[in-house]
């Protein structure tokens, strides 16, 4: 069996499969199932999590599946029902992308374990921020595309340090720069969030907000809070990890909702 602390992507893959295996098999799984089935029609009838996933995969019904995505990602979005077994259940459906995407991102990320993390800390934001209402359709491409597009414009600012202000410039008048707007503010609040409920200490927050909202790069925020680079990098991990179990865990029960603070 992988060991719990396994870094490798082995031992992350492992770790979501033996998670997915428990809630596949939880009694408290049925009963939210059918709550899913009330709340969104178009996943009325399914009781198990592995059929939903095998019809999600199927790939001689894509229209059918985007339909069950859409009607996942409603539930698991922080403003549509703020489900996190949905989110978790999103995420465990879109592993095979987000491994494929992982592996085209090793000349960036160094190694296939940091690709990989990545992608899913990346992914789990995603799914919870999604812009559901404005973007119904194409589900799983839209998500693994974002993520595709925030890492790389991260790895193409490591790439390319220059001596700028740490000033932000949002004035964006077209349809991306208001896609951009929303999907920070999103991500703002998130982060907010999981300052207030301890999930990320204050440094991590402003840190994340600074280096995921604000754009800046790590490099660059060493210097501005004289901490060194590896620091940083550490403290970032630690706070994915921690977030990305957050966004995603049924600890407090498949499919209970955070009460809003």
């Amino acid at each position: 069996m992988t060991a719990p602390t396994d870094p490798s992507p082995a031992g992350l893959l492992a770790r979501l499969d033996s998670e997915w295996e428990h809630l596949v098999r939880s009694r408290a799984t049925a009963a939210v199932l059918r709550r899913w089935g009330i709340q969104e029609p178009e996943l009325a009838g399914w009781t198990d999590l592995e059929q939903l996933r095998s019809a999600v995969h199927h790939r001689a019904d894509p229209a059918r599946a985007d339909r069950l995505l859409a009607a996942l990602v409603r539930l698991a979005a922080v403003d549509g029902q703020d489900d996190r077994l949905a989110a978790r259940t999103v995420l465990q459906l879109l592993v095979p992308g987000a491994v494929r995407l992982a592996r085209s991102l090793i000349p960036y990320a160094g190694d296939n374990a940091t690709a990989l993390g990545l992608v899913f800390t990346e992914l789990a934001i995603g799914i919870r921020t999604y812009p559901w209402r404005r973007r119904p359709h194409h589900v799983a491409a839209n998500l693994l595309l974002d993520c595709r597009q925030r890492l790389s414009r991260r790895f193409q600012r490591l790439r390319r340090e220059t001596p700028v202000g740490l000033e932000v410039d949002d004035r964006r008048t077209d349809a991306a720069g208001t896609e951009h707007a929303e999907s920070t503010l999103a991500l703002r609040d998130l982060l907010a969030w999981a300052h207030r409920r301890g999930i990320l200490d204050e440094f991590e927050a402003r840190l994340l907000v600074a280096n995921h909202v604000q754009d800046i790069p790590l490099d660059r925020l060493a210097i501005q809070l004289g901490r060194s680079r590896s620091r940083l990098f550490a403290a970032r991990a630690a706070a994915h990890r921690r977030l990305r179990h957050a966004l995603t865990s049924a600890a407090d029960g498949p499919g209970s909702a955070r009460g809003r603070a």
